[in-house]
């Protein structure tokens, strides 16, 4: 019987091996492979938080009942995750629809101005600011003292509220992206409707241009919220010696001081991960299955709304956003970096390169940690495209919609816990002491990056290019070879630099990761912020110079490819 069942289904199992062609058997088995690479770490992260001595146990829920301030530290990292949320979004959208909707004067300037803190570490961005208001020392601080400012009147730069305020500075360009990109494909004729039925200026962007553009806003402040949940850059930077611990510093608190309370820690990723989860689904329970169209089938050209005199209050507003974001970060981190030890002012008696020199040629740590992160962040990235390159060949839509659900997978995990989560799944493997571990934190990180660039690109490409191709003989591999890779050669490089840059600067999820002999540059910030603030602000000059060198190149290459100029 079970013979006769065997022959009478293998036409079935035929047709199966028929469709499992060569792109869909690469690309089910590098989906599967990058499942595991996710789901691995959440399950062993989940483990850790029940198990204490090898046996079940559910002491690190029980110590989290008893800590006295965990409670004001959950308070803590909600108000400062959506305080950050909504301080990026008035900043970040306000800059976009400046920039892509009026008649400023600059406006091109300033549109490739206003995402540069998006190439620049918030640690950096948080350090620099601490160097201007630090209390006697701080470079504002002291001048404003000096012409008799009361220190009393001065802002606290360790305080929750600056805190958030710096927070929302560098992480509003995530929302001026998301924004811009709607608002330059949104149809105006929706904002003349409004107009000719006696809506104001104001009243038309309130009700018309935030509405309609709601998806794109409201991903792009889950993404800050979700972000801001689980970094470390600024909390740590400023939060500790401020008494302001949030969730993430004290899950890194937990992990690296002795003795070690890795249940506990465990279970406030999980209580992180319950927020990040929360903000996602509230975005999801707004939208619900409402439709936002601003994109129609007729032609149109965008108009720039018309300021008058208010184009230069618009202005001064994207003006002061570079200064505060760029200008002021850079040149007190080059003035300190030129000094031999930093005092509050700049001296010209104290005047030196040998900082300078000394991070880059000299002090073991900081040059290690500069070939760490070309090595690691060079090699994450080429691993990036070249799966995101793989994934992107399926044709079925089965494939693309779990492959969307697959990589969106580590966004709505917190970056310090993702790097708890992953510590704990590599520990007690040879990977463990390696850069290897933190090249695997970074592709699986941030891989969703390069896969939706080069996935987007795609798109635009017409299958019956590779048919054409196939028709005249070629295989899968020579037609990806010679049709395919060539016309994704703009997204692939775009995408490998976008990833290269946001590997350089990740903070959070490595802290949990690096040991002796594997710093990166942004660990070496942390390991030199109470020790030499001039060495520690040259080494941030050289990361930012690189960062903004590849800003450079990635800006050029992109304008080169929208234009049509053969690459």
């Amino acid at each position: 019987m079970k013979t006769v069942l065997a022959i009478a289904n293998w036409p079935i199992s035929l047709r199966l091996l028929n469709r499992l062609t060569p792109e869909r058997s690469v690309f089910w088995v590098t989906a599967f492979l990058m499942a595991v690479a996710i789901i691995y770490p959440a399950s062993m992260s989940i483990m850790a938080a029940f198990t204490e001595d090898n046996a079940f146990s559910l002491g690190g829920f029980e110590r989290i009942l008893e800590h006295e301030t965990i409670g004001r530290e959950i308070i803590r990292t909600l108000v400062f995750a959506g305080g950050s949320m909504l301080g990026a979004s008035v900043i970040g959208i306000s800059l976009a629809w400046v920039n892509a909707r009026t008649d400023i004067p600059g406006r091109r300037t300033l549109e490739a101005l206003c995402i540069i803190p998006l190439f620049m570490s918030a640690f950096v961005g948080a350090i620099a600011w601490r160097l201007l208001l630090v209390p006697r020392a701080g470079m504002v601080t002291r001048f404003l003292t000096d012409q008799g400012w009361p220190l009393e009147m001065m802002p606290d730069v360790y305080s929750l509220t600056s805190m958030i305020l710096i927070q929302s500075i560098f992480y509003s360009p995530f929302m001026y992206l998301y924004a811009v990109a709607s608002f330059r494909q949104m149809d105006p004729s929706l904002e003349e409707v409004a107009r000719i039925h006696g809506a104001g200026q104001w009243q038309t962007l309130w009700r018309v241009t935030l509405a309609v553009n709601g998806p794109a806003l409201l991903s792009g402040m889950v993404l800050v919220f979700v972000f801001s949940v689980g970094t470390l850059e600024i909390p740590m930077a400023l939060g500790i010696t401020g008494g302001n611990y949030v969730l993430s510093t004290r899950i890194w608190q937990l992990m690296n001081n002795l003795p070690q309370d890795i249940p506990m820690a465990a279970v406030l990723g999980l209580i992180s991960i319950l927020i990040a989860a929360t903000g996602i689904w509230l975005q999801r329970r707004i939208l619900g299955d409402r439709k936002f169209t601003t994109v129609t089938g007729k032609g149109y050209r965008a108009r720039r709304i018309t300021l008058g005199k208010w184009k230069w209050v618009a202005f001064g507003f994207s003006f002061t956003y570079v200064i505060v974001a760029v200008v002021a970060p850079v040149i007190v981190l080059v003035l300190v970096g030129l000094q031999k030890y930093w005092g509050g002012a700049f001296s010209f008696d104290l005047f030196t390169l040998d900082n300078f020199y000394s991070v880059m040629f000299e002090y073991d740590v900081t040059s290690r940690a500069i070939v760490n992160s070309l090595v690691a962040c060079s090699a994450a990235a080429t691993i990036c495209v070249a799966i995101a390159t793989v994934l992107s060949q399926t044709g079925s839509r089965g494939g693309e919609a779990l492959m969307g659900l697959l990589v969106l997978l580590p966004i709505a995990i917190p970056g310090a816990v993702f790097g708890m989560m992953v510590l704990f799944a590599f520990v007690k493997t040879p990977m463990y002491n390696t850069l290897y571990i933190i090249i695997f934190a970074y592709v699986i990180g941030y891989f969703y990056l390069a896969y939706r660039t080069i996935y987007s690109v795609r798109l635009s490409i017409h299958g019956e290019l590779e048919q054409s191709a196939r028709i005249h003989g070629a295989n899968w591999w020579k037609s990806t070879y010679k049709i395919l890779l060539p016309l994704l050669k703009p997204g692939i490089v775009s995408a490998w630099l976008m990833s290269f840059v946001i590997f350089v600067r990740e903070f959070s999820s490595v802290m949990f990761l690096y040991t002796h002999g594997t710093e990166v540059m942004s660990v070496v910030f942390y390991l030199l912020m109470e020790r030499h603030s001039a060495r520690l602000a040259a080494f941030m000059v050289v990361q930012t110079a690189l960062l903004l060198l590849i800003m450079v190149i990635y800006q050029r290459f992109t304008s080169r490819s929208s234009s049509g100029v053969a690459m």
